[in-house]
């Protein structure tokens, strides 16, 4: 009768209890061992605590003790336990119970934790640093609007043939350029003025891509793949094209020696599960705009930078670190999210979500 009602006790348990001998082998369980270890308590018993769990447990040095273990089920899959022991006298020697806590369901919940924390704080630095970088986006243009003016009462002083001419328009190509550095801060920082309308992303990225296979050049095989009955959105189409154009430069730079760029669209219904996933994203009717490449990917110390202004790994002189910025910035803008979705060395593919009119 008290065995029975032992073994009622160990099966209420919601912790997975293995008895054991002084020898450390296994004279009983209860039904959460079997779930937990994938074995029968009758393929346990007589076998030694150390293989059902395929890793060393030290009976005598851990009653009283909590230890955190990386376990083995009996199909070979992983655990992640936490193990106490308690050492009971009994009429024939000493008992040990042995209580094994699963940790996968806390781990994960710990993960998801200190990703959402680590997405936080990336979201508040590029908030911060939009701030910094529209001031002084603004400034910088107050400073050029005045180069201009006055290289241009320069340039009307000058004859048609005056040779300092020469100098003068190079300054003021100069200056453009440094105008369009301006315009890409802007857009990071979701300050330039936008032209939405109610657009359907497949006829822009259709009378597009022509231009888009000639960037990337023949090396690179380019492929759409257009979303059937795609909603629409409200954007501004130049401003898609940027982004499109800045993407596919990366992506050409990625595969020097030839891959595939391919260009996708889709209508996507986010519940709350999947925009659970998203950082920054609610639930909702969006069109998802994905740009694949197969080139080389991202390393995985990289990403948290990449939609940084002025982050770059390319050589000096060969890139200036606003791609991503800018298209960060106009996604934003238009009222989207931005993800890279990519594993190391399998290439990088950007997953945009604009909301669906």
């Amino acid at each position: 009768m008290e065995g029975v009602v032992l073994g009622r006790v160990l099966d209420s348990a919601f912790d997975a209890v293995i008895l054991t001998d002084e020898a450390g082998v296994t004279v009983a369980m209860n039904s959460a061992a079997e779930r937990l270890l994938g074995l029968a308590r009758a393929g346990a018993i007589g076998r030694k605590l150390s293989t059902l769990l395929a890793t060393e447990v030290s009976l005598l040095e851990l009653p009283g003790r909590r230890l955190e273990l990386d376990a083995e089920r009996e199909d070979g899959g992983r655990l992640s336990v936490e193990v106490s022991i308690t050492r009971i006298e009994a009429a024939r020697g000493w008992v040990f119970a042995v209580w094994v806590r699963d940790l996968r369901d806390r781990r994960d919940v710990e993960d998801a934790l200190r990703n959402s924390e680590a997405q936080l704080r990336q979201a508040l630095k590029m908030e911060a640093v939009g701030r910094l970088a529209g001031g002084v986006a603004h400034d910088f243009n107050n400073v050029l609007t005045a180069i201009f003016g006055y290289v241009d009462l320069v340039l009307e002083s000058f004859d048609a043939g005056d040779p300092r001419r020469a100098d003068v328009e190079e300054i003021k190509r100069a200056g453009q350029r440094a105008a369009g550095l301006t315009r890409q801060l802007l857009a990071f920082s979701r300050k330039q003025i936008l032209q939405p309308r109610r657009t359907n992303l497949n006829q822009v990225i259709a009378n597009f891509v022509e231009l888009i296979g000639r960037l990337i050049g023949p090396e690179i095989d380019l492929r759409f793949e257009p979303g059937e009955a795609l909603g629409d959105v409200m954007a501004d189409a130049g401003q898609i094209e940027q982004v499109l154009m800045n993407l596919s430069a990366n992506a050409r730079d990625a595969m020097p020696l030839g891959g595939r760029l391919t260009i996708a669209t889709a209508n996507e219904d986010l519940g709350p599960d999947d925009a659970a996933s998203r950082a920054g994203l609610s639930p909702g009717r969006f069109v998802r705009l994905t740009v694949t490449d197969t080139g080389g990917g991202i390393p995985a110390s990289v990403r948290p930078h990449i939609f940084e202004p002025f982050f770059t790994t390319k050589e000096q002189g060969k890139g200036t670190g606003l791609g991503l910025a800018t298209v960060y910035g106009i996604v934003k803008q238009s009222g989207g999210w931005i993800y890279l979705n990519e594993a190391p060395g399998t290439g990088a593919s950007f997953s945009i979500y604009i909301p669906r009119v």
